[in-house]
């Protein structure tokens, strides 16, 4: 029997870790049907009533701002639900870095039955930064990067696309901009039948690896370097991730989101994670774990097997100019010549897993 060159290479990375070789903790789950929002990937036009202004002026995570309301057209007539919001994030929250406060939407579920909202209560919504149409560009590249890891795992958050109509109380229309939904982790955890978790920090060996090796090499295939897997500075863990497991003897599966500071989306606000020194975001590190070969062989062919897919996703030109396409694939272009190259594979992958 020979070896594969991961295995051949690793094998000594993944026995100092001390990891246990895993399985696919979702391989043999029944996934629950898609909430109907997600269900779909139409854009939908809706439009939001709310105090716009201030949350924009004040961005106050802590305050109680006044109720507004979500319509939209439904097939028998006009759809209205009333709404809350809340300003949401941190380095997009600040004035300097975005025009726009990205928000929480918090519908009342009761009014939300027999809609597109069904089953929906709070939702994220990723506000266009800025009014140009260049971070409209930005917008939809970080909204490809969600669809392209939904076709590696069903532990992904579902979007759905959307043009939002904002207007003020009295009603007066603010502007017209693309945005995008992003499922709960409620919902995620539903879908997945897992439990949602609320720890701050865990083991590293506690991470199903399968999961964990997938989460670390979707972020290098983006380049995206932000995220830990494992901790969080504040609140529950992690760092744009959140943890899922199916009971309290069970591996933990982490849920990866927010790819604005990758590479791949390029946006000129954009900065690395200081303790990392990279020359800018499209330099790609690798801060996968080690584990054990098999599994990053197989997370490597899965890569490979779907390459034409996800290609096909950068590829796309709605809302993105074709230059920016091109530019999108040339960059995942160059993970795959990584992952295909033995010395590159060794040296970029391997032996810096930690």
């Amino acid at each position: 029997m020979t070896c594969s060159l991961t295995e051949t290479i690793s094998v000594l990375a993944f026995a100092c870790c001390g990891l246990i070789a895993p399985t696919d903790l979702l391989a043999n789950t029944a996934i629950s049907p898609h909430d109907p929002l997600f269900n779909n990937d139409e854009p939908l036009t809706i439009t939001l009533t709310g105090p716009f202004k201030t949350l924009d002026k004040q961005r106050d995570k802590s305050a109680e701002y006044e109720v507004g309301s979500l319509s939209y057209e439904g097939p028998d007539g006009p759809i209205n639900i009333e709404t809350r919001y809340k300003p949401r994030g941190n380095f997009r929250l600040e004035k300097e870095n975005c025009s726009h406060a990205q928000l929480w939407l918090n519908l009342k579920k009761k009014q939300t039955k027999k809609t597109v909202f069904a089953n929906q209560n709070k939702l994220k919504l990723v506000v266009q930064c800025r009014d140009s149409n260049r971070y409209q560009s930005y917008l939809r590249k970080e909204y490809q990067a969600y669809r392209m890891l939904n076709l590696m795992t069903e532990a992904s958050y579902r979007v759905r696309w959307v043009t939002v109509t904002y207007q003020d109380l009295q009603g007066k229309n603010l502007r017209t901009q693309s945005a995008f939904l992003i499922e709960h982790k409620n919902r995620v955890a539903d879908r997945l039948n897992l439990n949602p978790v609320d720890e701050q920090r865990i083991n590293r060996t506690e991470l199903d690896p399968v999961h964990a090796t997938r989460a670390a090499m979707f972020n290098y295939f983006i380049g995206n370097a932000d995220f830990s897997i494992v901790a969080a500075t504040e609140g529950s863990c992690c760092h744009n991730a959140k943890l899922l497991r199916a009971d309290d003897e069970s591996p933990y599966v982490p849920v990866i989101y927010d790819f604005d500071s990758s590479g791949y989306v390029d946006a000129p606000y954009a900065i690395t994670p200081a303790k990392l020194e990279l020359r800018n975001v499209r330099q790609r590190i690798y801060r996968g774990f080690c584990t054990d070969p098999e599994v990053l062989d197989g997370i490597l062919d899965e890569f490979r097997n779907k390459r034409e897919s996800l290609l096909a996703v950068a590829a796309e030109t709605d809302q993105v100019g074709k230059r920016s396409a091109r530019k999108g694939v040339s960059y995942l272009k160059d993970f795959y010549s990584v992952i295909e190259n033995p010395k590159r594979l060794k040296k970029k992958i391997i032996e810096v897993c930690r």
